[in-house]
């Protein structure tokens, strides 16, 4: 019983709770209301048929009235979206009241003791409809107090039977106001609890875990939401560089405070502003600046953030370094659309990164041409004869030491009807953001490994995959069977990673690579050089092959530091039982300079250019490298 009264309590001074009481009472009170008014029409017909003169003004009045009000209740005051506790408390007592006076001026003018069972049913009903407790217990003692009342003008039998009568009612009646609130308030209590969960459900759902800010869900609602009102505006992209490797190098807690830190000097800048910042990425943030600012505003905006940013940060008791790129779009003049306008600012952002990393890009006129382009090399992706249109050429990899070709890596081509000959950049790129890498990795694998059944078994073939496809496993096991389907060895092939495309998602790419590994593949890390953490990939991932990125060979005949690093990585392949490949080889001079370095493989335009899968086999089938081997002899004796 305390704990109902505590419970009760609480329902009775939260704002919250009381108007849930009142929602939960509210169709009880009417369901009561609508046989109510019935009730008190016919007996008001009654009184009009039975009594005459003041006992028909008095009971005929208080019938009709209690009629009117049960149904004036019903319909306007309890018939609205909501009503209040106070209301509906109000409502409760008046409803009580006509009840209970319809009864007591019957009695007062015809004393029957066979009516004195009305109060009884007054006691029962009270309890069922009040709406407080208070008001119900007022009611129910009230009716019971008026039996006794009554009861003693009655004989000894009736009274005797009455005040049994009575007080068995008082218990029942106080028994069931009390069960009937207990289970009202415990189902409020339960769906109060459902109503919290689920609004801190959808708070998570739109809120970003870590760093707390609006998640790209809530982003784009907000967006949506800004864009359908037409207000202008600039949406904004800030992604960070640097923040992976540093997340690979130190862990993903080091990472987390970093970002959070990061989020920090953003936030300083956007509250100077009416500036809404969320994340929409792991590294990726994305600005809604309301307002038709400046575009030069909107530069210093972006660039403010940026040097933010390029502060060093103090994490525990590391220096970290990252940088940023910015690109903005207008609302309306770059966009009709929120999915638009993200479109043209994600493009400015990818023009900072390629073209003036660490500054701020707005999208103009100019770039909507390349959008369109994007656009339609997008939709030629998905909706054409892919399979007739990709193709493979194929650059062969010498072997110095068997004085042969020994394998072809296989490069991607693009001869689109209707826009040409696409760039490998240019479509793979599309193909990763659209979702539509797998299905050119399947088509361009297929063919690969039908040119390979042609090839003599002792060649292999190698095998570039995108950062997409190191990020799903299911890419590695569709890619094995295949393999698999078509009887071909699995160590005649061998994949091509960047350091780029592993650096999405290490942990996942190097099970990835293991996958391909166990299986019998071998694994190739390209471009080696080019980036900033290669010797840690090469201890992190299960590697057969290391291949020198072509901007070190190229320079070996006119630098002596990019000889030595050359000679340095080839040396260090040796060590670890890695094999070695020089890309870029094109000239006599590189040659002769990279010969004495004895690299393992050499690829480039010297020994050969892409050729089609015929020419390949062709080529494999009778060895027709004599001429390579003639300018290899003329260029060691130099």
């Amino acid at each position: 019983m305390l704990r109902f009264i505590e419970t009760y309590g609480k329902a009775w001074r939260d704002p919250v709770r009381r108007q849930a009481l009142a929602d939960a009472y509210v169709p009880i009170v009417r369901g009561f209301l609508l046989p109510g008014c019935a009730y008190y029409v016919f007996v008001t017909w009654g009184h009009w048929r039975d009594e005459t003169g003041r006992e028909l003004a008095i009971l005929g009045g208080i019938s009709a009235l209690t009629a009117l009000a049960y149904w004036l209740m019903r319909q306007s005051v309890l018939g609205r979206p909501k009503v209040s506790l106070g209301v509906l408390e109000a409502c409760g007592v008046l409803t009580n009241v006509l009840m209970y006076s319809n009864v007591l001026a019957y009695m007062l003018l015809h004393f029957e003791p066979s009516k004195l069972i009305y109060f009884v049913l007054m006691a029962v009903v009270f309890s069922t409809s009040g709406v407080t407790l208070r008001g119900t217990l007022f009611s129910i003692v009230l009716s019971i107090g008026s039996l006794f009342w009554f009861a003693g003008g009655a004989d000894q039998e009736t009274r005797e039977q009455f005040v049994f009568i009575g007080i068995a009612t008082s218990f029942a009646a106080f028994g069931m106001a009390s069960l009937l609130r207990k289970a009202i308030l415990k189902q409020i209590e339960a769906r109060l609890a459902a109503d919290e969960m689920a609004a801190r459900a959808q708070a998570l759902a739109r809120t970003d875990m870590l760093t707390a800010l609006p998640n790209r869900r809530s982003m784009f609602a907000e967006l949506d939401g800004l864009v359908a009102s037409g207000k202008p505006l600039w949406l904004g992209i800030v992604d960070l560089d640097g923040f992976k490797s540093i997340n690979d190098v130190y862990g993903h807690l080091i990472g987390d405070r970093l970002l959070g830190a990061v989020v920090e000097r953003l936030a300083e800048e956007a509250s100077k502003g009416d500036i809404l910042l969320g994340r929409i990425g792991g590294d990726e943030f994305a600005i809604i600046v309301p307002g038709d600012r400046p575009a030069a505003e909107i530069e210093a905006l972006g660039d403010a953030m940026i040097g933010r940013l390029a502060l060093p940060f103090q994490i525990s008791l590391l220096s970290l370094s990252v940088g940023a790129s910015a690109g903005f779009a207008h609302f309306p003049s770059m966009g009709a659309s929120g999915a638009q306008l993200y479109e043209r600012a994600d493009y400015a952002l990818y023009k900072a990164k390629a073209h003036r990393r660490g500054r701020t890009v707005l999208f103009d006129s100019d770039e909507d041409e390349e959008m369109k382009e994007n656009v339609a090399m997008e939709r030629a992706l998905r909706e054409h004869d892919l399979n007739a249109e990709l193709y493979l050429l194929l650059q062969p990899q010498y072997s110095l030491r068997e004085n042969a070709i020994t394998g072809f890596e296989a490069l991607a081509r693009w001869r689109c009807d209707g826009l040409g000959e696409v760039q490998p950049d240019k479509f793979i790129r599309i193909a990763e953001r659209s979702g539509l890498m797998r299905r050119v990795t399947d088509i361009l694998f297929a063919k690969g490994l039908d040119t390979l059944a042609r090839l003599p078994a002792d060649m292999s073939l190698s095998f570039n995959l995108s950062a997409r496809d190191l990020v799903d496993r299911s890419v590695a096991a569709g890619l094995l069977r295949m393999i698999a389907a078509r009887g071909i060895a699995a160590d005649r092939v061998e994949f091509e990673i960047t350091e780029t495309a592993v650096m999405a998602d290490l942990p996942l790419a190097r099970l990835i690579l293991e996958d391909l590994s166990a299986a019998g593949c071998r694994i190739a890390l390209d471009d080696f050089g080019s980036g900033y953490s290669s010797f840690r990939y090469i201890d992190q991932l299960p590697l057969n092959k290391v291949k020198v990125d072509k901007s070190f060979v190229r320079q070996v005949a006119h630098s002596v530091t990019s000889r030595e690093i050359v000679a340095g990585v080839i040396a260090l392949c040796q060590r670890l039982g890695l094999r070695s490949v020089l890309e870029g080889v094109e000239t006599d001079a590189e040659l002769a300079v990279v010969l004495p370095l004895e690299p393992d493989l050499i690829q480039g335009y010297y020994f050969g250019r892409p050729m089609t899968a015929d020419e390949a086999v062709a080529v494999s089938a009778t060895q027709g490298v004599r001429n390579a081997d003639n300018r290899s002899a003329s260029a060691a004796a130099v």
